[in-house]
């Protein structure tokens, strides 16, 4: 006989069932933490819905931009624990340095610490733009049709 699987997630309970994924990895857990609490499928399942789907994919995308910003609370909270005396300054740092590289590895555009600007920079020669200058007058003198000549006085 052969051996029987889950039964397949579909429709309503599907659509429940990712929505909890998403809130958990929102509220700070991974992925694997999320999927351990037994309150949404094993990681092979959510792991086949992100591939597969990619609207889901967008919301996990979104998912680890607000866990990135439960980190920064996270920090917060570790400097208020410092303040008050519950943890010192060198374990402070060491948690705080931590938690800013997971923000960062989660979030980089917005906790990374390299910042990636473009810039488009158009490099024209003086010879050119003279160039093209002379053409737009001439250009300009012809449309309005200027007749050249001298004026003979008599």
């Amino acid at each position: 006989m052969a051996k029987k699987g889950p039964a397949p997630i579909a429709g309503a309970e599907m659509a429940r069932l990712k929505d909890k994924f998403i809130e958990l990895v929102s509220d700070g857990l991974s992925a694997r933490k999320a999927c351990a609490t037994k309150l949404v499928p094993t990681f092979m399942t959510i792991s086949k819905w992100l591939r597969e789907d990619g609207e889901f994919r967008d919301q996990y995308r979104l998912a680890m931009e607000l866990r990135a910003q439960k980190i920064d609370d996270d920090i917060d909270d570790a400097i208020e624990q410092m303040k008050y005396g519950e943890l010192d300054a060198q374990q402070a740092r060491v948690v705080i340095d931590t938690y800013k590289w997971r923000a960062a590895k989660l979030y980089p555009k917005f906790y990374g610490e390299n910042q990636k600007v473009e810039h488009e920079h158009k490099v024209v020669s003086f010879v050119d733009e003279l160039k093209l200058a002379a053409a737009q007058i001439e250009q300009q003198r012809l449309e309005a049709k200027t007749i050249e000549g001298e004026v003979e006085e008599k």
